[in-house]
């Protein structure tokens, strides 16, 4: 198995639209709305669920943004929900998804099998099928949120041209920030499954996949980092760094569409948790 990359970070929200229309207000192009499928319990392997989503597409990595649009349907995220609006998902990509779980079943017991998914993601003007198979953490051993190893079948299919054309110029994922403490376990964890290089730096630890970004800190360190954003939950993602094109032309239009934005001691701009869907996005040149 080739070394993992960062792929997308999903975000669980209990209003889709409104949720959508605050990243838009950040200058990001969203796909269109897409329900989600897979398996039911005492059910079919493939149907639909309760929830949709919209995604972000970036050169590298995206955003997912998923909500509950069908109720009456399974919805395989509601203990999540329950717990905050925010990241709970943390996708990392694979090239095979057998051999790698093979061998992250002998680095960890955290996952299952690989299983087959898909949804109709928008394409154009039309629907296409989207395929991908998955390899799920198991949830009562990840208490900072659910991990997915993501074996692309057809990227092609979401990661479209006009899609990744973003009003405030975002061009990749870049970095996932944790809050956690040693006793809960998120830094080990994430070091033994990814195979990553880590580092201590002053204000954390990081850990570096090919490409991508994990930190690492403690509440009190995402206080002096970003002052004024609410004490985060952990264990779990509290932030999201997006790479632009023009720091300039991203605040200028976050500004203009009237939501605050604030500067960081580490040369960057970022918005609170309130305007981002729960959790802070930091834009970074």
């Amino acid at each position: 198995m080739r070394n993992l990359s960062l792929d997308h970070v999903g975000f669980i929200v209990r209003d889709l639209e409104l949720s959508a229309m605050r990243w838009e207000q950040l200058g990001f192009k969203l796909s269109r709305r897409s329900q989600q499928m897979g398996h039911v319990p005492g059910g079919a392997k493939m149907a639909p669920w309760a929830t949709s989503n919209h995604c972000a597409m970036f050169q590298e990595g995206y955003l997912e943004l998923i909500g509950v649009t069908n109720p009456s349907f399974y919805n395989p995220w509601s203990k999540f929900i329950d717990r905050f609006e925010g990241p709970h998902i943390t996708a990392l990509r694979c090239d095979n998804a057998d051999a790698a779980f093979e061998t992250l079943s002998k680095r960890i017991d955290l996952f299952d099998p690989p299983i087959q998914r898909l949804r109709n993601a928008p394409y154009g003007d039309e629907e296409v099928p989207f395929r991908f198979r998955n390899i799920f953490s198991q949830d009562e051993k990840c208490p900072e949120g659910r991990y997915i190893v993501i074996e692309h079948q057809t990227p092609e299919v979401i990661w479209q041209d006009d899609l990744m054309m973003h009003p405030n110029g975002a061009k990749a994922l870049i970095e996932l920030i944790f809050c956690a403490t040693e006793a809960e376990g998120t830094f080990d964890r994430l070091v033994c499954f990814t195979g990553g290089k880590f580092t201590s730096v002053s204000n954390g630890r990081k850990i570096f996949l090919e490409p991508g970004c994990f930190s690492l800190i403690d509440k009190e360190e995402f206080s002096r980092i970003y002052p004024g954003a609410p004490s985060p939950q952990h264990p779990a993602v509290v932030g999201v760094m997006i790479r632009v094109e023009s720091l300039t032309q991203t605040t200028e239009l976050i500004l203009g569409n009237g939501v605050d934005i604030k500067s960081s001691n580490r040369g960057s701009f970022w918005v609170m948790p309130e305007h981002a869907n729960g959790a802070v996005i930091d834009f970074v040149q």
